[in-house]
Parts: C-alpha cells; sequence; structure tokens
C-alpha cells in the first residue's frame, strides 16, 4: 500500500465543484420566488378579486410583504432541512412533488402555530389556506420548470460532477445505466482505474442483456429494452488515483469494490489526502443479497444495518391504517364505475362476474383473490394454470379492455378492505408458480414476508405478466427493505401513469 502523501498544510486542487453551488442557487432562488408569487397571487385573490366578501376593509399590503417575506425563509429552511436543495439531479419529479407537499404541510403547521402565538398581529385567517393550496401549485410549476432548466445545462456539460469510477462491481454497472439515463443526473464518468484482478475490459457490458444487476430498479423508473451505454475509458491502475485526479480535473471518485476489497477504499482514501475531492463508496449489495444499508450511531458508536424486519409494529399499523381509509374512499368515490363494469361482464360472455382464485399472501397464507372475469368460464380446462399470453383467444372481448386498463383488478378493493392484500405490495402468485419460483430463486419467499399488494414497485416498472421472476423478484425485495408511507404514495401516483400506458397488460 502506498504511503499517504506529505501533508503541506493546504488543500490541492483537483476539480471543481461550481455545479453543486450553481444548482443550490437556482433551487432556492425559484423557490423564493415562487412563494412570493404565491403571497401576491392570494392576497390580490383574497382582498381584490370581488369573490370574498371584506367587511373590516382591505388590510395594509406592506404588513403583508413583511409577513411573506418572513414565511418564505421559514418554507426555504425546512425544504433544506429536508435535503430538497441537494439531490444533484438524482430525484425524480416524484420525489420532488412529494417533497414539496410535505414541505407544505410542515410549513403550514409552523405558520399557522405563530400565527395563534402572536395574537397582537392580526391576519386573515382564509388568507393563510388559501396561501398553502397556492403555494403547492407555484412551486410545483417552480420545481418543473428548474428541472428542465438545470437539464438543459447540464446537457451542455456545465455544472456536472466530473467523476472517476474504481473497479468493478454489479453496482458499477448500475450507476452507468443511471448516469446514461438520467440526463438531470450530474455525475459525468470521465474514465475508470483498474483494482488487482479487475480486467481491462468489463466482461459483461453496462447494457447487456443477461446481466441481472444491471436492470435493477432503473433509475429512469420504466423499464425499457436494453440499449448499449457508452464505457468510459481505462486510464490506469488504483495506484494512479492522485495523479489521474489531477490531469483530469476529477471532482468526485467512486469506488464500486466488492468487499473482498474492502481494504483499497483506506488506500485511495489516503493517496487523496489534501486534494479537494470528493470519495464516495458505493457496496455491492448484491452480494448481501440486499438493497439497503442504513447507518445509525448509538452511544456513539456507528451500526451499519444490512437486514431488518420487515414492517415492523408501528409500520404495520401505519400501513394497516392508510389502507383502510385510501380503500373505503376509493370503494366510495368508483362504486358506480364497478357497477358499470360488472354489467359489461356479464353481458359479454357466459358465466359470473367476479372470478376467484387461490393465492399466496403474507407469511405463505391463502386467500382468495377477486377480479372481474376477463376470459372464458372453461379457460383452463385443458390447459392448467398457464401465464396469458399476448392476444390470449381465451380472453373476452370486453376483458380484453380490462386487462389493458387494469380494471379487472379493481375488486381486489374489497381484498384490502378484509385484510387478505395491501393497497401497495408484492403481487400475489398461485401456489403453483410460488413453488415453482422459489426453487429457481433463494429469497423468492421473502417476498411473503409482507401483505401482498394491488400494485407495486415491480409493476410501476413494468415488471407485470409473463417477465422476469428474477428481476421482479428484486424489486419487490428492495420495497420491503425500503417501505415508507410517501413510498407507497409514490408507487399509488406512478400505477396511474403506467395503468395509462398499460405495459405488458394483456
Amino acid at each position: 500500500m502506498n504511503a499517504a502523501p506529505e501533508s503541506n498544510g493546504t488543500a490541492e486542487r483537483a476539480g471543481g465543484h461550481r455545479g453543486h453551488v450553481l444548482e443550490a442557487i437556482v433551487l432556492i432562488t425559484v423557490d423564493l420566488v415562487m412563494l412570493h408569487a404565491a403571497y401576491l397571487a392570494t392576497y390580490w385573490f383574497r382582498f381584490y378579486s370581488g369573490i370574498w366578501l371584506v367587511p373590516l376593509g382591505i388590510p395594509p399590503f406592506g404588513m403583508y410583504v413583511a409577513t411573506g417575506a418572513v414565511v418564505a425563509l421559514v418554507f426555504v429552511g425546512i425544504y433544506y432541512a429536508m435535503g430538497m436543495y441537494a439531490g444533484r439531479g438524482g430525484r425524480t419529479i416524484v420525489d420532488d412533488l412529494l417533497g414539496l407537499f410535505k414541505g407544505v404541510v410542515l410549513g403550514s403547521l409552523l405558520v399557522l402555530a405563530l400565527a395563534f402565538f402572536l395574537r397582537g398581529l392580526t391576519y386573515s385567517r382564509s388568507f393563510f389556506g388559501l396561501f398553502f393550496l397556492s403555494t403547492f401549485i407555484f412551486l410545483t410549476l417552480g420545481r418543473v420548470l428548474t428541472r428542465i432548466l438545470l437539464r438543459s445545462v447540464l446537457q451542455r456539460g456545465v455544472g456536472t460532477t466530473r467523476t472517476l469510477l474504481v473497479g468493478i462491481s454489479p453496482m458499477r454497472t448500475r450507476l452507468l445505466r443511471t448516469i446514461h439515463e438520467l440526463p438531470g443526473f450530474a455525475m459525468r464518468p470521465v474514465g475508470w482505474l483498474r483494482v488487482p484482478g479487475d480486467p481491462e475490459v468489463p466482461d459483461s457490458p453496462a447494457g447487456a442483456d443477461d446481466d441481472e444487476a444491471a436492470s435493477v430498479l432503473d433509475a429512469a423508473g420504466r423499464r425499457q429494452a436494453r440499449r448499449p451505454i457508452p464505457e468510459p475509458p481505462l486510464l490506469g491502475e488504483v495506484d494512479r488515483v492522485r495523479d489521474v485526479v489531477l490531469e483530469q480535473g476529477v471532482d468526485l471518485v467512486v469506488l464500486t469494490l466488492p468487499f473482498d476489497q474492502l481494504s483499497l477504499v483506506r488506500k485511495v482514501a489516503a493517496d487523496l489526502a489534501n486534494l479537494n475531492v470528493d470519495l464516495q463508496f458505493v457496496p455491492d449489495l448484491f452480494s448481501l443479497h440486499t438493497s439497503r444499508m442504513r447507518l445509525e450511531e448509538i452511544a456513539g458508536l456507528p451500526f451499519i444495518s444490512v437486514r431488518e424486519e420487515a414492517l415492523g409494529g408501528v409500520d404495520r399499523v401505519v400501513k394497516r391504517t392508510f389502507d383502510l381509509v385510501a380503500t373505503g374512499l376509493g370503494l366510495l368515490l368508483l362504486s358506480p364505475a364497478l357497477a358499470v363494469l360488472a354489467m359489461l361482464v356479464k353481458l359479454s360472455s357466459p358465466g359470473p362476474v367476479f372470478y376467484r382464485q387461490e393465492r399466496i399472501g403474507r407469511d405463505g397464507h391463502e386467500f382468495a383473490m377477486v377480479k372481474f372475469r376477463t376470459m372464458r368460464s372453461d379457460a383452463e380446462a385443458t390447459s392448467g394454470p398457464v401465464w396469458t399470453a399476448e392476444a390470449d383467444p381465451r380472453v373476452t372481448a370486453v376483458g380484453r379492455v380490462l386487462r389493458r386498463y387494469s380494471l379487472d383488478e379493481l375488486p381486489q378493493l374489497w381484498n384490502v378492505l378484509r385484510g387478505d392484500m395491501s393497497l401497495v405490495g408484492p403481487r400475489p402468485e398461485r401456489r403453483i408458480f410460488v413453488e415453482k419460483f422459489a426453487q429457481e430463486m433463494p429469497r423468492y419467499f421473502e417476498r411473503h414476508r409482507v401483505q401482498s399488494g394491488l400494485t407495486g414497485w415491480a409493476q410501476v416498472h413494468g415488471l407485470r405478466g409473463n417477465t422476469s421472476i428474477a428481476e421482479r423478484t428484486l424489486y419487490d425485495l428492495h420495497y420491503i427493505e425500503n417501505w415508507s408511507l410517501l413510498l407507497d404514495v409514490r408507487i399509488l401516483l406512478m400505477t396511474i401513469h403506467h395503468v395509462l400506458r398499460g405495459e405488458n397488460a394483456y
């Protein structure tokens, strides 16, 4: 191992980090502008539009302007604490919308609390109610415009993070695909360095279809045919890391190493001592059969959690409460549409309206999953249990439309209400398929650690129907290991988009 370079008391310049500052400045500026715009629009709408009565007269504009400045700073402070200005292009539009909504809720509660305690100042409560609504609309518009602007700037090479990769692992493949498929992602690989044992050319190119890890958690939010990704040039061995960083003006060094080469992390960190360059390590999670690692501190000691209980007691209560509220509301709103669909199914072909099929749910529990019938009543009389194929002759005309837009799944809201299923979770399969897949995939049955779902993380990435079971399983395990209520909401929003696309729905 090379000795660490001697320190001269100053940090040498490698690359630049102007892009980090540029993005943060643009995001904060746009948010401040949009918050003030929302405030002014609300002031006009409340006091000058003529829609609302103003029995006490129009309050002084200057007082509201001063208050608006304080409220804007409160919101920006909340978004800063939430990390909304540090995404570096890795956040999707759904991430932004959920973050903005969460910030508006927190900001609204904080401002209302301040207004309650500052009784000496009188403000229109209806004004603040309207402001919180307009704030989300204006901030959303601003964030969409900002994403378009930053994406255009980054595609011109301005503000990008010049990145040097070190080593080969499945996570390297996934990182390259993420960079390639997210135009707003600021990393730009300038090359890579070999570590002992690495080939001069990676065995599996980043776009290979047979590389299972390359397709897991597609960062673009969709599943598509694998396209070849440009391989960054080989710039030498890891021993040259310091020289390469200085020669190439590197901002960020990313170590994509298997766990048996962890000693290189310390070596590279020592070689980069006193350089103004970031160093990050992307662990090979696939070798641990997990998709998540979490760092927490207990009594000053760092603990890295590799595997945790799937949905603890409190999480299960929160998830079940959300299921009951959302499902009850959904059944109430959709009841007329469900009645129409039931009538169409009944008129389309002989047989019952609903089709019940035994599926395997949480902890191997078997339950009767309900769907609108979309096939002939004797569909499996001769074939037995088989996957539905494209243009399957067993599917009725009405059933084909129902399947195209996943309307046949709506009766499963009853399964959710009963507790057999959840709104979001791994899709349940029939016992014959579960036993078959469990033999092919060692971790397949871990999908059953949580309640099965009406929709899931795999489905919103195009993995439904007759698609890769291995890939689907890895998406489901990622969901289980990273569950949150916001993730469930995000998946439900993404489901609407993917249902309209009808990918792999037949």
